[in-house]
């Protein structure tokens, strides 16, 4: 990976903006014309900035994390606690972390999980919802964050985000499959809550939306939930249960639960 786009993921994994990171060493322009590759940077530079952020050079380099692990490794490590309610789990992975962004994220779950969510500190929230609004590009590890503070936004807000989201799907632009997977989750949990404000039109629209995902597995029981609140927004409840059944037969329940 080249050092330009490292710095931005590393930048934007602990949170920092452009001007905190460079602090009293680089110009802010030339530090973006490194980011996007158009200027290169000394070693000596580099390990500077690197130190008065206390990011480890040798996990810079070697595309590691603060725990030692891939970062794919440590999201996916913090959805399964999340989805098993491993409270143990997630406070391991919060005690561990050097990343105020991470400790910050894994609060508003325990909170949320222990159906405390109300009592979380406003100023807290307002962070966590600036790391996604700072963003520059919606990536794999953005849409990851969002997903797990999509109970942080209020609905007015959030109709226009899910609709960016769900058009970059529709007009087929370039998009990974985690990224899928993502917005696939994503739009569920927005399904949950226009079928709770009473939206009937923007639920609609995003169960439309979950019927053009791919045919395959993993996009399997985010169809059957859109076809769970379809039942229920046609007055179908006896369909709607049967449904729910089946997914708490193939053990989905928690994840149906927590969506």
């Amino acid at each position: 990976m080249k050092i330009g786009r490292k710095l931005q993921q590393v930048r934007n994994l602990h949170g920092l903006t452009q001007e905190q990171m460079i602090a009293g060493v680089l110009s802010k322009s030339q530090y973006w014309r490194i980011e996007k590759g158009s200027d290169t940077i000394r070693g000596s530079i580099l390990i500077k900035i690197l130190n008065q952020n206390k990011i480890s050079v040798l996990n810079f380099f070697n595309d590691n994390d603060y725990l030692g692990v891939k970062k794919r490794e440590l999201q996916d490590a913090i959805t399964d606690a999340y989805f098993a309610q491993d409270y143990k789990k997630l406070e391991e992975i919060k005690q561990q972390s050097m990343n105020s962004q991470i400790k910050c994220l894994i609060d508003w779950l325990l909170f949320e999980l222990k159906g405390e969510s109300q009592n979380f500190p406003d100023e807290e929230k307002r962070k966590l919802m600036y790391n996604v609004w700072k963003a520059e590009k919606w990536n794999d590890d953005i849409l990851w964050f969002f997903f797990h503070i999509l109970y942080l936004y209020n609905y007015s807000n959030l109709e226009g985000i899910i609709n960016v989201l769900i058009s970059k799907v529709i007009k087929n632009e370039k998009i990974e499959e985690r990224e899928l997977q993502l917005i696939s989750s994503i739009a569920v949990r927005y399904l949950n809550i226009c079928y709770e404000q009473g939206s009937k039109y923007e639920a609609k629209k995003v169960i439309r939306f979950l019927r053009k995902i791919p045919e395959t597995v993993e996009f399997g029981l985010d169809k059957l939930i859109a076809n769970y609140y379809e039942a229920l927004l046609n007055k179908k409840k006896a369909e709607a249960d049967d449904i729910l059944d089946l997914i708490k037969a193939c053990g989905y329940e928690e994840y149906f639960r927590l969506c």
